[in-house]
């Protein structure tokens, strides 16, 4: 579980947050249990959504050299996250809401069988400075980078649970691919 420490220093590196929500807010779109599900609800009570730039959320991704690819996640660069609504239609500019989201990604992937397999046990939560979205695997609780114009080859697992993600991507933003906290 996050310590206090580590969720004030998580806050540090946002520019911009989301409004105030509830755990029962929380809980209504994503009610399953999880691992980390505990150190996600606290660090979305403390802040819904947000980036490291005012500009980032819906911004980003506009410069292709930025693309990350699966082989180059060392140097990923995790921009922020998504926020929640319970509102399918609720816009709450400039944060992607995780539902909104992930109903569009629905949408867009109804045709493709893996990607509809990937987004039953899989929601949005977080995306990288190119645009890349970062997923929440509601069984296991792993997050997953997903480069779509690659989504044949999968996602690919980046942390094992949600408080191992912030310390590797957000709090110490220079990821290796050999860290292991």
């Amino acid at each position: 579980m996050f310590a206090e420490e580590e969720l004030r220093a998580a806050g540090k590196h946002l520019a911009i947050v989301g409004p105030a929500i509830s755990q029962a807010q929380i809980d209504s779109i994503l009610p399953r249990s999880f691992v980390g599900k505990e150190d996600l609800v606290q660090s979305f009570l403390r802040c819904n959504g947000g980036s490291r730039t005012p500009k980032g959320c819906v911004m980003t991704g506009g410069n292709p050299a930025h693309r990350i690819p699966r082989n180059g996640l060392g140097k990923m660069q995790l921009e922020g996250f998504m926020s929640v609504s319970t509102d399918l239609n609720d816009r709450m500019l400039p944060f992607r809401p995780i539902i909104g989201h992930h109903a569009t990604m629905l949408r867009m992937y109804d045709a493709v069988p893996e990607m509809k397999a990937f987004l039953k046990q899989n929601v949005p939560c977080a995306f990288d400075h190119s645009g890349n979205d970062l997923c929440i695997d509601l069984e296991c609780g792993c997050i997953r980078f997903t480069a779509w114009e690659d989504y044949r080859k999968g996602a690919v697992e980046i942390a094992s649970d949600f408080r191992f993600f912030i310390l590797k991507y957000w709090i110490n933003p220079e990821p290796t691919l050999e860290s292991n906290f």
